[in-house]
């Protein structure tokens, strides 16, 4: 309590100092509510398409973004004013629905009717082992060597065959594993259905660099490494009863019957052997992060990054996914806190360091934007001393009664003086009630914005949210619904804690 006490003090000296000489408190009560508004209601609006990641609507909101970063006066990520040097340019890959042939035998299977496989790497083996293991209980693989086989096992639900096939993978070393339910013969169409619908939503960043989307380099453990590439090398897929029943020479209903507890004896003494190919393609887009600066003084080239992605899922026929509390709503915050930190700059404030303004696409997507720009080292790592990331601002969560409130997250993780330096700021202003129940390191929704990219470089971050509501992720998340108020109080805080970051010593 005491040391809290003494960092409180020193934040709340070094805060007002600074307001002494050129109002900074003043400049952050000033932050606009209603061009909140307006850039809300802009990158909300129809003509945006719901902003989906490589899409028309997408770039019309960088063009946007990148106008409103010029305006303010910041300049570019390259340290230029040009156009081109405020848009970071990259591709991501959609898979198509992968070719398959498969034969038991020298006997070929219909792709997508009597099986499915998917892997992350194409794949072409010939007479390969096939292992039929029944229900598959742990004592029928466990601690035997299956390398270079094909496993075959039985479920009552398709739905649970992934993870089943997963610990057989990790536990004997196989290369492929087939599931089948003879209890639902329909089942498996509508698994394979799914997939087939999954295959042309997943997007990565390279197919080769970033397969799983986790960066190769970052896997310094050997052990990291090896189950990585493992991974890399497997493949899973669910198999008809009507195709099982052929391949081992039975008849279905004694497929259910092994279900049910009575396992049969495969009559025929010929081994199983198969032959497979799995071919990955995929389709390259294009899409860019909006990147603005405004340099510091004397440590120049130490950064604080401030983020929000203004990417969102697009449009479903004719029905449009506004987006507008995600992420409309942080995309405007992000924009708003620009604008005055560049007014107070100019009105005489110095900044030790550099900020960095980045709106990222790509988040819907699996943090696309923000894990190219991390990883591609936009800047380098060491030199990136904090990131502040805006997401879902304004809309209120069932947990509380008003908006006068903002989750942090990962203000005790990393950099555990963050969270000081914030109670600080902020009971001198905005005084808003600051809701710690999600801050700790193994909450999902730590993981489930743009902070996430920075945190797994040891880059210390807060994630500003107002929480979940029940038009997320729906057409009905209007610009509104969204209490503007609300979002310039939490952009205050950001303001303030963005100062007192930059000019640390």
């Amino acid at each position: 309590m005491k040391t809290f006490t003494i960092l409180s003090i020193c934040f709340l000296i070094s805060i007002k100092l600074i307001a002494q000489q050129f109002n900074i408190v003043d400049f952050s009560r000033n932050i606009s509510a209603e061009n909140i508004k307006n850039d809300v209601y802009e990158l909300a609006s129809a003509k945006m398409q719901g902003r989906e990641t490589a899409k028309n609507g997408q770039k019309l909101a960088a063009v946007y973004i990148y106008k409103q970063f010029k305006k303010a006066g910041l300049i570019g990520y390259k340290m230029q004013t040009d156009s081109l040097s405020y848009f970071q340019n990259f591709s991501i890959y959609s898979k198509t629905v992968p070719g398959l042939n498969l034969s038991v035998n020298g006997k070929k299977l219909s792709e997508y009717e009597d099986f499915a496989l998917s892997g992350y790497k194409s794949f072409k083996a010939d007479d390969l082992d096939l292992i039929y293991l029944g229900t598959a209980p742990d004592s029928s693989y466990t601690n035997k060597d299956l390398s270079n086989k094909a496993v075959l096992f039985l479920t009552s639900n398709l739905y649970a065959g992934p993870v089943k096939a997963l610990d057989i993978i990790n536990k004997t070393n196989c290369n492929i594993v087939f599931y089948c339910n003879p209890l639902n013969p329909h089942q498996i169409q509508t698994v394979m259905q799914r997939q087939k619908n999954m295959f042309s939503r997943r997007q990565i960043l390279h197919p080769k660099r970033f397969p799983l989307n986790i960066p190769l380099d970052s896997l310094a453990q050997p052990e990291q490494y090896n189950r990585y590439n493992r991974m890399l090398s497997t493949y899973q897929g669910p198999i008809s009863a009507k195709a099982v029943a052929k391949i081992l020479k039975v008849k279905v209903k004694d497929l259910k019957k092994c279900i049910n507890g009575s396992p049969f004896k495969i009559k025929n003494d010929e081994k199983l052997k198969i032959d497979v190919v799995l071919q990955n393609e995929y389709n390259l887009q294009s899409t860019e992060n909006v990147i603005a600066c405004i340099p510091g003084t004397e440590k120049k080239d130490e950064y604080i990054v401030l983020s929000a992605h203004y990417d969102h899922i697009g449009m479903n026929g004719q029905k449009i996914y506004y987006g507008a509390n995600d992420n409309a709503s942080g995309t405007a915050a992000l924009l708003e806190v620009a604008r005055k930190l560049k007014k107070a700059v100019d009105a005489g404030l110095q900044l030790k360091r550099s900020f960095v303004f980045a709106a990222f696409t790509g988040e819907e997507k699996g943090l696309l934007g923000s894990k190219y720009f991390v990883e591609s080292n936009t800047f380098p790592h060491s030199n990136i001393k904090t990131n502040l990331n805006i997401d879902m601002l304004g809309r209120k969560d069932n947990r509380h009664e008003n908006l006068n409130f903002v989750y942090l997250l990962g203000a005790n993780d990393l950099n555990p003086k963050l969270k000081s330096i914030t109670d600080s700021i902020n009971n001198q202003y905005p005084k808003l009630e600051l809701d710690y129940s999600y801050d700790t390191a193994d909450n999902f929704l730590y993981s489930a914005s743009d902070q996430a990219s920075f945190v797994k470089r040891n880059i210390p971050a807060i994630f500003y949210f107002n929480g979940l509501h029940n038009d997320y992720h729906k057409t009905t998340d209007t610009p509104d619904k969204i209490d503007y108020e609300a979002i310039k109080k939490v952009s205050s805080l950001i303001f303030l804690t963005a100062i007192e970051l930059a000019n640390q010593e």
